[in-house]
């Protein structure tokens, strides 16, 4: 019988049991109910159940004997089955050990390819970022090129052309302007066309080398366009008329005309020589024709003061007239002698002694100014001594203003000078504003005048007011001088006069 028959019957054994008790439990409970049925009826009862139950402990405990038995039959069977799953297991665990460590060396040789694959990977992104930043750096580069070193280029190419080349060139530059400006044109066709640009400007640059003449036209001095040939050697640049009789260093100017400083005599007949024949000597101008147009700016005294403009004139009237003052006044100021120191001294001995008369005459033999103070003083010298310091004092305030005269003149030219200057440049620098609401400020050549006009007429007024203003110092101090001279005589004479007194 199966453990699961055995468990069944022994269920069905507790449930009789429980039904017995259920069933005393009840009979109990009626006879207690019913006592008044009689206790004969709960004594069978009680017999009745204790018959019961003492056969369902028979039973069970012969159930259980059975239960044990089939319980340790089928431990026996379990044991043997064990047994067999040992025996099995051992003899598949070698082939499954031995898989294993197949598998483990598979698993091994796997990681390792995984890691070989993941560096690899590494690798290729570190050289895919390398290549790609120096991608990116190329493409900076190519666009700094593009952008910033070919115009800048292009732009120092011109500006260094000489004027001779600059209509040659010009429309190329300027197509290459306009492309660079173009959002429709391409990247790789704006850089082509820079780099056929720099490679037509080192072909210029290599024919200079040697020198070559081309065919152009120039302006003369007098504004005339001449057509000719250009001789180009390096920096130095030469034309010469087609008839001969224009032949000089071309001037840089900021225009696309080209300005022609003329030679003369021998350095003439060489330019013209090699343009006929295309080679010969010339003549070389350190300074690239700075020279000659430095030599072409002197002007005459005469040109030099006509560009200062109208207000010249009164400047030049005001110069005259301090001039001739300065010189008259310089005249009568340091032409004044003095008497000699022990004068003064005779004259008040002699009218101590009473000889009024050599006294008078031996004043009247003194120089100006000096003279006709100390005539006044003796003719007064029989009055008090009050009354001489009065009369000499009056003979100084007269004197005074004859040595004064006509200082004011130069005085007021040296005031005055510097504010007609300053008058002029005023008038110049608005001169000059109206000119450059006509041409502009990129030409200076038509402002020159209005720039003159500022600029000569302060140099004039500084030129008048300085020398003027040093004349006046000197003549008032010669001035005072001759005044405080006079007043010391005077002191001298008064004080000799009260001691005789």
């Amino acid at each position: 019988m199966s453990q699961g028959s055995d468990s069944r019957e022994e269920a069905q054994k507790a449930q009789n049991g429980e039904q017995a008790l259920s069933c005393s439990a009840q009979l109990t409970a009626a006879g207690s109910g019913r006592r008044a049925g009689g206790e004969a009826v709960l004594r069978i009862l009680r017999l009745f159940a204790a018959t019961l139950i003492l056969f369902s402990v028979s039973a069970q405990a012969q159930s259980l004997e059975q239960v044990a038995a089939q319980r340790e039959a089928k431990l026996e069977g379990a044991l043997e089955r064990l047994r067999e799953l040992r025996d099995e297991i051992q003899s598949e665990q070698i082939p499954l050990a031995r898989e294993l460590n197949e598998k483990e060396a598979r698993a091994g040789e796997l990681a390792d390819e995984v890691e070989r694959v993941r560096r690899l990977r590494d690798s290729r992104s570190v050289e895919l970022e390398t290549l790609r930043s120096r991608v990116e750096a190329r493409e900076r580069e190519i666009d700094y090129v593009r952008r910033t070193l070919l115009p800048e280029y292009v732009a120092d190419f011109e500006a260094n052309l000489s004027t001779g080349e600059r209509g040659r060139f010009a429309p190329l530059i300027r197509g290459y302007n306009l492309l660079l400006e173009d959002p429709e044109t391409d990247d790789a066709e704006k850089l082509a066309e820079g780099l056929a640009l720099i490679e037509r400007s080192l072909e210029q640059t290599r024919s200079l080398l040697g020198g070559k003449r081309y065919s152009g036209e120039a302006l003369s001095p007098e504004g005339d366009i001449r057509s000719g040939d250009f001789l180009q050697v390096g920096p130095l640049l030469y034309f010469a008329a087609g008839e001969g009789d224009l032949v000089g260093l071309v001037e840089e100017t900021t225009s696309l005309d080209a300005r022609v400083l003329p030679l003369e005599d021998e350095a003439a007949e060489a330019v013209a020589a090699a343009a006929r024949s295309g080679s010969g000597v010339l003549p070389v101008d350190p300074t690239l024709g700075d020279a000659l147009a430095l030599e072409g700016t002197k002007d005459t005294l005469l040109e030099h003061l006509d560009k200062g403009g109208v207000w010249v004139y009164p400047i030049l009237l005001f110069a005259l007239a301090a001039t001739l003052v300065a010189v008259v006044k310089t005249i009568q100021v340091f032409s004044i002698r003095h008497p000699k120191p022990m004068v003064i001294h005779d004259i008040v001995k002699a009218l101590r002694e009473g000889r009024k008369k050599d006294a008078r005459e031996l004043a009247a033999a003194q120089p100006q100014p000096a003279r006709d103070m100390l005539l006044a003083a003796v003719d007064h010298a029989d009055e008090s001594v009050e009354m001489v310091e009065e009369v000499m004092y009056e003979s100084m305030l007269g004197t005074q203003p004859r040595l004064e005269r006509f200082l004011n003149v130069i005085a007021v030219t040296a005031a005055a000078a510097p504010l007609l200057g300053l008058l002029g440049t005023v008038t110049g620098i608005i001169k000059t504003f109206r000119l450059m609401t006509v041409f502009g400020a990129g030409d200076p050549k038509p402002l020159i005048s209005g720039i003159s006009e500022a600029l000569i007429t302060t140099e004039l007024g500084l030129v008048l007011a300085i020398p003027a203003l040093v004349l006046h110092a000197l003549l008032s101090r010669k001035v005072a001088g001759v005044m405080a001279y006079l007043e010391k005589s005077a002191v001298t004479f008064a004080n000799g006069l009260s001691r005789s007194t």
